[in-house]
């Protein structure tokens, strides 16, 4: 890879990064607008826009371009166009889009298909497959790609604590999360984004009116899988993790029963 992309940029080369949309803890997460997991600037020069994803809903590439084009509109009033800065949408994937190759990383320009010449290079999209760990090469198991990705797939502490061992920046950046995950409500409440926008948006934004009866189904699977994951990964009664991913005890038990 060259030395500019981004999952290769050393820590020394980072003087400065600026959290341009900083969480606020406890706020709500069933807005309707377009919602930007993390959106940065790294040393006053780039834009990153990073999206993470566990489900796939069937509209990632366009997606990933909303985000991208709102990201590089950034030009206040009386900017000239040249000094609109490089803008990256990283996408953190736990499924391969339908129609994408599956490798672990791809990146995306601006190109013409007959010449191979690229339009610019302030504007591209990274993504990063995390269901293609196990695919990878003995090489490829070396790099810090390879390390970053295995931390966002990991599931446990333990699994963590492993890749920290083996580099100092996800120490740093383990402990960091630690801190920003203490409030257990916050935590649930991000287990819990791709579980709403799944139940209570992907059905509305995409139309689907036929197979009732089967969509209830996957809605009341989804809802006792989030439930049960909360209780298991938290340590956490019925009742704290029903509270925690807004819905009742008497809808996990009716959801329950449907299933059954």
């Amino acid at each position: 890879m060259r030395s500019g992309r981004v999952p290769d940029r050393k820590m020394e080369e980072i003087a400065a990064v600026r959290v341009l949309n900083p969480i606020e803890i406890g706020g709500m997460i069933d807005e309707k607008m377009m919602i930007l997991d993390l959106k940065l600037e790294l040393n006053d020069s780039r834009i990153l826009d990073i999206e993470m994803q566990v489900i796939d809903e069937g509209n990632w590439p366009e997606r990933s371009l909303a985000y991208l084009c709102r990201a590089f509109d950034q030009l206040e009033k009386g900017e000239d166009y040249t000094e609109v800065k490089e803008t990256i949408h990283i996408g953190i994937l736990d499924f391969t889009p339908q129609g994408f190759p599956e490798k672990l990383y791809l990146d995306y320009y601006f190109y013409n298909l007959d010449t191979a010449h690229k339009y610019s290079d302030k504007m591209s999209i990274r993504v990063l497959e995390l269901n293609q760990l196990d695919r990878v090469t003995d090489e490829q198991k070396k790099s810090n790609l390879y390390y970053w990705a295995s931390f966002f797939k990991a599931k446990t502490w333990e699994e963590m604590q492993m890749l920290a061992e083996k580099d100092e920046t996800i120490r740093e950046c383990i402990f960091t999360y630690k801190e920003l995950t203490a409030d257990e409500k916050a935590r649930m409440q991000s287990e819990a984004r791709e579980d709403y926008y799944r139940r209570l948006s992907g059905a509305e934004k995409r139309g689907i009116q036929k197979g009732m009866e089967h969509g209830q189904k996957e809605t009341a699977r989804t809802l006792v899988s989030s439930v049960d994951h909360a209780m298991e990964s938290f340590q956490v009664s019925l009742e704290r993790a029903c509270e925690g991913l807004g819905t009742t005890v008497e809808a996990y038990q009716a959801a329950k029963a449907l299933l059954e």
